[in-house]
């Protein structure tokens, strides 16, 4: 071809886009390219799609360069990222005008400041440009493209001034009609098609809360920015008539009992060392599961005589959920006695970069995902396994024992890596010193 990131290995297939990782940033992600289906046959719309593809990349590229993208951004990322895009390049944009994407000048948005002129998708592009800049993961931005994407292939690239409260109520009752995995299992079903079709199975109320939300917090934030004056989606969403509460955190019995003699046989069989410390860590650190499956041998280290767990996304490999997300964890003394530094030094004599070497990281797929599974079979073993009590429970239980024990909520807040929403607290309290957050937070677990 005569564009090296346009690639066509086999005719009536669909053409590929091939990125060239610049040399300064081939370290950073191990390899040196990448290629997505651009699920396209055509050569000229194919040849568009890749140029816009291509002017994105070196985007991405240079925002990591100047630090100002999001920090643990790998090929994975970069690919969803690509491939989100594409979904709305198709859904928005006739494929014959594509070719003002080969211009990376003809393809710069024109600058609108008079918000009734701007349409959800210019709103969509500048609402997660201010989540970019503001630190967010790769995967929430894509969460947020998802949604967003979702509500203009409803509605149409319409202009935010038209959207009244009865778009709001529309919304919700074409999710209500709409399947799960709709672009897996119905590639060529327009949504008008779908919402025609009869015994679909359909999205769960939790699927579609999460794109309320989103959407909502698009809208709010287009609130405060000044670009909107009400949010039409706010409270449409109404909550089912029964809801069956379900206890996500762990009773003391079934911590017993999962923590107990049972664990030590789960690990030691072929050994799985990471089934004992894993949900060891979990249940005196609150720590989330791709947190903790994530960590190398030196994030287990003292700082200032204390023992901590360094969680930072300072590695391709590794990613936080929010900027809170990075913090010092102090061990607590009951995993120091069940013998963990003895591990992290067994692991380090070993050679071993990672601290829980038998995970591995897949294509989708995070360095906790097997162990998630594994621990799912195990609470069905130990007969405790009901809605609501999974890996995560530990973190519910670990925030449920600090606030029983009446402990500083900031001090919580900050263990677990939450923000404390509050600007006082957050940029003029500061991180508390590791001892006192061990003695009056982490000990009382």
């Amino acid at each position: 071809m005569s564009r090296n990131y346009l690639v066509h290995r086999h005719p009536g297939k669909s053409f590929l886009f091939r990125s060239t990782i610049p040399k300064d940033l081939q370290d950073k992600f191990g390899q040196k390219q990448f290629q997505l289906s651009l699920r396209c046959g055509l050569l000229k719309q194919s040849r568009s799609l890749a140029q816009h593809l291509y002017n994105l990349t070196q985007q991405l590229y240079q925002s990591l360069r100047q630090n100002s993208g999001p920090s643990g951004l790998n090929i994975n990322q970069i690919k969803l990222i690509l491939r989100t895009e594409l979904d709305r390049l198709k859904q928005l944009v006739p494929i014959t005008t594509l070719t003002q994407a080969a211009n990376p000048e003809l393809n710069k948005p024109p600058i609108i400041n008079d918000p009734a002129e701007i349409t959800l998708s210019e709103l969509s592009d500048r609402f997660i440009k201010s989540r970019q800049d503001r630190g967010f993961a790769a995967k929430t931005i894509a969460d947020y493209l998802d949604s967003n994407n979702l509500l203009i292939e409803v509605f149409g690239d319409i202009k935010i001034d038209d959207l009244t409260h009865q778009h709001g109520r529309d919304y919700i009752e074409i999710l209500k009609g709409l399947p799960p995995n709709r672009r897996k299992h119905y590639p060529n079903k327009s949504i008008k098609q779908l919402l025609r079709m009869k015994n679909l199975k359909i999205l769960s109320y939790r699927t579609i809360t999460k794109h309320v939300e989103r959407v909502s917090a698009w809208f709010n934030w287009a609130i405060k920015q000044g670009y909107v004056q009400q949010n039409v989606f706010r409270g449409k969403l109404e909550p089912p008539r029964v809801i069956e509460e379900h206890e996500k955190h762990f009773t003391q019995n079934e911590l017993d009992l999962i923590l107990g003699d049972c664990l030590a046989a789960e690990a030691n069989r072929k050994g799985r060392l990471e089934r004992y410390w894993v949900p060891m860590i979990a249940a005196y650190s609150g720590a989330r599961l791709n947190e903790i499956c994530q960590l190398d041998v030196e994030d287990i280290r003292q700082q200032n005589g204390t023992w901590v767990m360094d969680i930072q996304p300072n590695a391709k490999d590794k990613n936080v959920k929010n900027r809170a997300g990075n913090r010092l964890v102090p061990l607590h003394s009951k995993l120091i006695r069940s013998g963990l530094l003895d591990y992290v030094q067994q692991v380090k004599d070993s050679q071993q970069k990672k601290l829980f070497p038998n995970l591995k990281q897949g294509f989708r797929t995070n360095y906790g995902d097997t162990l998630s599974k594994w621990f799912a079979r195990y609470l069905v073993k130990l007969g405790i396994k009901k809605k609501g009590k999974n890996f995560h429970s530990f973190r519910h239980t670990v925030i449920n024992q600090l606030l029983t024990s009446q402990v500083y909520e900031p001090f919580i807040k900050e263990l677990v890596g939450h923000s404390n929403g509050s600007i006082t607290v957050d940029v003029y309290g500061g991180k508390k010193p590791l001892d006192v957050l061990l003695t009056e937070c982490v000990e009382k677990l």
